[in-house]
């Protein structure tokens, strides 16, 4: 699996793809294939160093994105394999 990461305040030069292991989600979470994704002021900031809030560095730059559940951890049961989801920002 290949993800987008974002070092903050490097700039467009901060924004680079690793490889990472498949992953298999842990209690509570589910595993979604990305299917699109949007990249927004969020991430600008984030790349030009001007965001207010603290960010973890290598963070991975989606604010929201929308795919399909390809697996469930144990206790998940508002979703099953094949539902379509979408994740926002402030999904509350």
């Amino acid at each position: 699996m290949r993800g987008y990461h974002v070092n903050s305040g490097a700039g467009i030069a901060g924004l680079s793809i690793k490889d990472h292991p498949d992953l298999q989600p842990g209690p509570g979470q589910m595993l979604v294939a990305v299917r699109a994704a949007s990249l927004s002021y969020r991430e600008l900031t984030i790349l030009r160093g001007d965001h207010v809030l603290p960010v973890k560095p290598d963070v991975v730059p989606v604010s929201d994105g929308a795919g399909k559940v390809v697996a469930i951890g144990p206790g998940v049961r508002t979703v099953k394999i094949g539902d379509r989801v979408r994740a926002t920002l402030f999904p509350s």
